[in-house]
């Protein structure tokens, strides 16, 4: 009898399952745009200098000042050095940060600037810093971050990357949207860009990348 009332349990478990499934299907939907802010260029004489770059490209500036300077930025407003791609060194910074947003200017000082390691099997030195204005959280654009002449220095003190001045970085938001296909993250991209540049009419996107 006990087993015959656990069968039946069991089977009514299963069979409410399967006929409560079409409740439970995942269905696609646009995932609502996910903000950063990407280098856009340097400014030189008071002018925006993409260094070459062409527009719809989010990422290159990024990298020649990585490769021109030996320094990284990350999300959150973090600073790394790094020569290679298992090395991490410390900065050295001389000035205090100047942050303009709209022709505002705020100062960060650099006794602000923390420093913390983590170790991913080797050392990561990150530095951040207390932003004013977090732009993916406003109606904002863009910024300009001026960080001042820096050194890169190794573990013991021995100078990596000589004391230097960082010209001024133009950052402007950028946004990714895409359609979540389902519950373990797998999305199709389409829109990667600049935030100012996403379209008024989003039902003219297509998938550009999954």
């Amino acid at each position: 009898m006990k087993n015959r009332i656990k069968y039946l349990v069991l089977f009514t478990i299963v069979f409410t399952l399967t006929s409560c499934s079409g409740l439970f299907e995942f269905k696609p939907y646009f995932v609502t745009g996910t903000y950063n802010d990407d280098i856009y260029g340097i400014i030189e004489n008071g002018k925006i200098n993409r260094m070459g770059v062409s527009r719809d490209n989010i990422d290159k500036a990024n990298n020649i000042i990585s490769n021109k300077y030996g320094i990284k930025f990350n999300t959150g407003n973090r600073i790394y050095a790094n020569e290679d791609s298992r090395t991490f060194y410390n900065i050295k910074f001389y000035n205090d940060l100047k942050f303009i947003l709209n022709g505002k200017e705020y100062i960060i000082p650099k006794e602000k600037i923390v420093r913390k390691e983590r170790d991913q099997g080797d050392i990561w030195i990150e530095y951040s810093y207390p932003a004013p204005v977090d732009i993916t959280k406003t109606n904002d654009d863009s910024y300009i971050l001026e960080i001042g002449e820096i050194e890169i220095l190794d573990k013991n003190g021995k100078v990596i990357k000589a004391k230097e001045k960082i010209p001024p970085l133009l950052f402007k938001k950028t946004m990714v949207r895409a359609l979540k296909k389902n519950f373990i993250g797998s999305e199709d991209i389409y829109y990667r860009g600049w935030a100012e540049d996403y379209p008024k009419d989003p039902s003219t996107l297509k998938k550009i990348y999954q």
